[in-house]
């Protein structure tokens, strides 16, 4: 047993010092020991070549960045540049910050709104541009609220017409006479023509105005030919309602004498778009059986011809039109309320919203 612990005891010191030894060794030679997936390139080690190339890369990125030109946004001076969720701001103390999704660029529409819908913000053409081939811009789209890549998703098309041409030509409606037997005349003038008819309660007429002036028709079959024939684009049917009679004595206010005065007066109904009643008075007034003077009591109604422009591709001029009319657009019913070169109204219907059509600018 004695002999056995000998051997045990030399065995171990032996390995200890063989230990100290190999420690020594990595001591005394470090650097000697290269890993296969590293290779030294000129001297310098790999991590001082990476952090170079990371420095590198940095400044081209903030180079490019301060290149990026937005313009001013939101009154700010400064250049931005924007990522998915983070500002690039170099002119501000804090020049990375989080993502405003109400930041708006220089051409009206809010960054988040083109980064949503996978457009470059640096881009100054996206507004104009009509990438879904709609017929409407990137502006009009992001304005109502519309899919800018699907064609199916697009603002109401009545917002793309524009007026083309507005005449302003009119028709003047006067209550020229009356009889016992319960007769009326009334006059039409328009373009300098005139054209007297005889009526009586209840009568319906249509009224079109064409280049030879006023005619008068007694049944919608004649006003129909006449439309379709192209002399008048709308026939305007009217209804003689009612009749009031309003007669008496009032003084003169210069000779203070009493004077006879007939103020009576049709109820018109006219009953296309424009559905209302309208006062004719008698034209004139008198004293004992003499003609005292004449008024200007009749009323007065647009008849010019109305014609638009769509601005969306394919579609161009659409008319004319008159006042009253309706016409059938994008699937919706539109009335024309009124008409002047520089406004025209419609009415939607059935809703009753009114759309202001302005003119086509250049």
């Amino acid at each position: 047993m004695k002999r056995f612990s000998a051997w045990l005891k030399w065995g171990s010191i032996i390995l200890c010092l063989l230990g100290l030894g190999g420690l020594g060794m990595g001591l005394l030679l470090p650097g000697s020991y290269h890993p296969s997936e590293i290779t030294p390139t000129s001297g310098k080690s790999a991590f001082v070549e990476l952090e170079k190339k990371s420095d590198a890369a940095s400044k081209q990125l903030r180079e490019m960045l301060e290149q990026a030109n937005l313009g001013e946004v939101n009154t700010l001076t400064h250049r931005v540049f924007v990522s998915r969720t983070l500002l690039f701001l170099p002119k501000e103390k804090e020049s990375v910050q989080p993502l405003n999704e109400n930041l708006v660029t220089p051409d009206g529409i809010n960054v988040s709104w083109k980064i949503q819908n996978g457009f470059d913000i640096q881009d100054p053409n996206v507004a104009q541009q009509d990438d879904d081939n709609d017929g409407f811009s990137n502006k009009e789209e992001f304005e109502k609220g519309t899919d800018p890549n699907n064609p199916a998703s697009s603002p109401s098309k009545w917002i793309k017409i524009k007026i083309a041409s507005v005449e302003t030509n009119s028709l003047g409606i006067e209550f020229s006479g009356k009889s016992g037997e319960g007769r009326f005349t009334l006059r039409f003038l328009s373009s300098g023509k005139k054209k007297d008819v005889d009526v009586t309660l209840g009568d319906k007429l249509w009224v079109a105005v064409t280049a030879k002036g006023p005619e008068i028709l007694k049944s919608e079959a004649e006003a129909k030919k006449i439309v379709e024939g192209g002399a008048c684009p709308h026939a305007i049917p009217i209804v003689v309602k009612s009749y009031h009679q309003e007669t008496g004595d009032r003084l003169d206010d210069k000779t203070k004498t009493p004077i006879a005065y007939d103020d009576s007066y049709l109820d018109l109904e006219r009953l296309d778009g424009d559905k209302q009643l309208f006062k004719v008075l008698i034209q004139y007034s008198y004293n004992q059986g003499i003609l005292y003077g004449r008024e200007k009591r009749g009323v007065l109604w647009s008849v010019g011809d109305i014609r638009l422009i769509s601005l969306v591709p394919g579609e161009g001029e659409m008319g004319p039109y008159r006042v009253g009319q309706s016409f059938i657009y994008a699937g919706k019913e539109f009335m024309i309320l009124e008409g002047t070169p520089s406004k025209v109204t419609l009415i939607m219907k059935p809703e009753g919203e009114e759309v202001q059509i302005l003119p086509k600018t250049p």
